[in-house]
């Protein structure tokens, strides 16, 4: 859930549109889990961190979100490929705020749609296609469409 919540920011953000699904469509879930474990608190902490900069969402929504989704692990899992595509590429480059928010936006379409797709839909301002290639090659996991 909270992926298709960031999702549907930066669709709007870049101008894009899903042509299968409007961004009017997705709602917001109720909360599925009471708690989470101290495991993924901390990894949701380290999300938190990484994404600080680009994503203006305090901890405790991270928090609330995830315990909105039905399996919270498996999005964990979704958003650390994602962390760690993020760092790779802007760990050891100057990269100004704008950039870093680019790094993000084609990180988050890349989790839910393949490489072209991506790159049919960008409207990049501050990065090449080339960067985006690179960004999205540090991401290894399969596309996971928002249902």
């Amino acid at each position: 859930m909270i992926r298709q919540l960031f999702l549907l920011s930066f669709i709007l953000f870049l101008g894009c549109q899903n042509k299968n699904q409007s961004p009017d469509a997705i709602q917001q879930g109720s909360i599925a889990h009471d708690s989470l474990t101290r495991d993924q608190l901390k990894d949701i902490q380290f999300l938190f961190e990484t994404f600080k900069e680009v994503d203006s969402a305090k901890y405790d929504k991270w928090i609330e979100d995830f315990k909105r989704d039905k399996n919270p692990d498996n999005e964990i899992q979704i958003w650390m490929a994602m962390a760690n595509a993020y760092n790779s590429y802007c760990q050891n480059r100057k990269l100004n705020r704008e950039m870093k928010m680019e790094v993000y936006q084609i990180i988050v379409m890349r989790s839910t749609e393949p490489e072209d797709e991506v790159l049919s839909q960008l409207n990049l301002r501050f990065l090449s296609q080339k960067d985006a290639i690179e960004v999205m090659q540090g991401y290894t996991l399969d596309a996971k469409p928002v249902r």
